[in-house]
């Protein structure tokens, strides 16, 4: 197999820039979650405008996504991500001079936050499909995994940032930083040239093109179960932020025991971030799964509670393996599905993880006050990880391996038989 350096995609000039560009806009995204909470609060609002305002947010981009994914891949995808990078800028503008100028409604500062929610919508596939357009395939790995290194980076130091210019100047300064993070990430892209151009869809009406999105993963019926498994798998892991705090406040160290908590966890993303830059498993799929029982600890560890620093060593560890299991699930996708069809293909990812956390999180009260809290964790924790090691038994989800050229692709049971995936067959 190829030796390639973890940071050898940085010497190519596309990837870089947006590397960069990628960068830049994520860690002004990143001051929005603490931003828009306190820019509603102080205008006068209250929790339910909280909520209303990040509902919508929410549902636009959950609504949209499979729209994102069909134009994604009917149109060039760095002037999807352009337009996308436009959008957002004008939104999150518009969003600081409400602020700035005192005139926050929450209807119509809703209605703005949702069309940027919907921008990213449109972003999210478009940059994953994007990737294989600018290095070759036995660097995807190294790429998805500084990608997703500077996203955890960023939401570590964002909050930070966003609580240093909201005690400075406020939170309409905190949106025209970002919307400036956005014009500068559209300048980067605008000279990213593709080394490779997917081969987009012929003439056809939109809901073919999202039946063929629909019909690639279907197909590979194992790859959809994968990706079912791994919904359960946030639903499940949303009950930990929810119940998490409340176990906390009860004389258990209270908000400073959860951010000590949290930051232990974001050392574990990046820690597992820069593990993905060197480590390639055999067998991609089976090493996910089998890493998706490190989601056991934090819910386990919870329930009695267990002391804070063991609480926090195992929220470290699921976290790492999280951010490890991203950049492998994203670089078997973009290798296992034709690039024509890979942005649809992600959307679909995407979709199902933003509705099963968010279902995670309206359950998970409900079930503590039913069964109690201790019980609701430990049954959390035993079904978190038991999907997906189950679907390890798959012969389809066993057959997804790394080649002898460092792609991946499913491996015939013949011996020394084998075929890329990515060549739209259907397998197992």
């Amino acid at each position: 197999m190829p030796s390639y350096p973890s940071l050898a995609t940085l010497r190519d000039r596309p990837y870089r820039l947006l590397w960069i560009a990628r960068g830049v806009s994520a860690l002004g995204s990143a001051l929005i979650p603490v931003t828009v909470v306190f820019a509603v609060l102080r205008s006068g609002g209250g929790a339910g405008d909280v909520g209303t305002v990040l509902t919508c947010h929410a549902i636009g981009q959950v609504v949209t996504l499979p729209v994102g994914g069909v134009w994604a891949d009917r149109l060039s995808r760095r002037f999807v991500l352009m337009a996308t990078d436009a959008v957002q800028a004008v939104c999150y503008g518009l969003l600081a001079v409400m602020i700035l100028a005192d005139r926050v409604s929450v209807p119509e500062f809703a209605a703005v936050y949702t069309v940027a929610g919907i921008a990213f919508a449109f972003f999210t596939p478009a940059s994953r499909a994007v990737v294989p357009e600018l290095v070759d395939a036995g660097r995807l790995q190294p790429a998805n995994a500084l990608l997703g290194l500077t996203d955890s980076t960023a939401k570590v130091l964002g909050p930070a940032l966003a609580a240093l210019l909201l005690a400075v100047s406020g939170p309409g300064a905190a949106m025209a930083v970002n919307a400036a993070s956005f014009l500068l990430s559209l300048a980067l892209v605008s000279r990213m040239e593709l080394r490779g151009q997917a081969r987009r869809p012929g003439k056809q009406r939109f809901f073919a093109d999202l039946r063929d999105g629909w019909r690639a993963v279907a197909g590979r019926r194992w790859y959809l179960a994968n990706l079912l498994c791994w919904g359960v798998w946030n639903f499940c892991l949303a009950f930990f932020f929810v119940l998490g705090p409340v176990v906390l406040d009860r004389g258990h160290g209270g908000a400073i025991a959860w951010s000590a908590v949290m930051v232990a966890g974001s050392a574990g993303s990046i820690a597992g971030g820069l593990a993905a830059l060197r480590y390639r498993p055999r067998r991609p799929l089976v090493t996910t799964n089998a890493a998706a029982l490190a989601g056991v600890a934090p819910l386990s560890l919870l329930a009695p509670p267990a002391p804070l620093y063991a609480l926090a060593l195992g929220v470290a560890v699921a976290f790492a393996m999280t951010a490890l299991v991203g950049e492998v699930l994203a670089t078997t996708q973009q290798q296992l599905f034709p690039a024509a069809l890979l942005a649809r293909v992600s959307s679909l990812d995407w979709t199902i993880s933003l509705i099963a956390m968010p279902a995670g999180y309206a359950a998970a009260a409900p079930a503590a006050e039913l069964l109690g809290t201790r019980t609701t964790l430990l049954l959390a924790a035993a079904l978190i990880g038991t999907p997906c090691a189950l679907l390890n038994l798959l012969p389809g989800v066993r057959s997804v391996q790394r080649l002898p050229d460092g792609t991946i692709g499913v491996v015939d049971k013949a011996p020394g038989t084998h075929e890329p995936a990515a060549a739209g067959e259907r397998a197992g």
